[in-house]
């Protein structure tokens, strides 16, 4: 038996996305001729993805690639830390058994260790620290 990984996730309005699905479109079927329309959506985290059909053969994973910096580049975001978001590098030493815990629910949560780790300590220290 196969366990089946499902990610809800909601889609909040968003009118300046979808003022730029056109030119997203436009720029997918520079790649993809005929590729169809291309929906832009914004999760209520904040996170921001898209939705095309195309169809995909072995070896165009480049072009997938392509696609989606296309419509990345349309939509005005880059890959990585959000501007203006300073860090900090941090070496931590912990228990292997919390490692192994913080990595599974990293994994199960869909985000980095990292983060998962910055938003518990966030969510459990005082206001005035964090």
């Amino acid at each position: 038996m196969n366990k089946v990984k499902v990610t809800l996730v909601e889609i909040v309005p968003d009118p300046e996305l979808k003022k730029k699905e056109k030119a997203a479109a436009h720029a997918v079927e520079k790649i993809f001729p005929g590729c169809g329309p291309v929906a832009l959506y914004r999760t209520a985290d904040g996170r921001v993805g898209f939705q095309m059909t195309v169809s995909v053969a072995v070896g165009d994973s480049k072009r997938l690639d392509e696609a989606y910096r296309a419509v990345m580049k349309v939509v005005g975001i880059r890959r990585g830390r959000p501007i203006g978001q300073k860090t900090v590098q941090a070496k931590l030493v912990l228990p292997e058994r919390v490692y192994d815990a913080l990595k599974k629910a990293a994994k199960e949560s869909n985000v980095t260790m990292s983060r998962l780790a910055a938003d518990t300590l966030k969510a459990h220290l005082p206001a005035h620290r964090a």
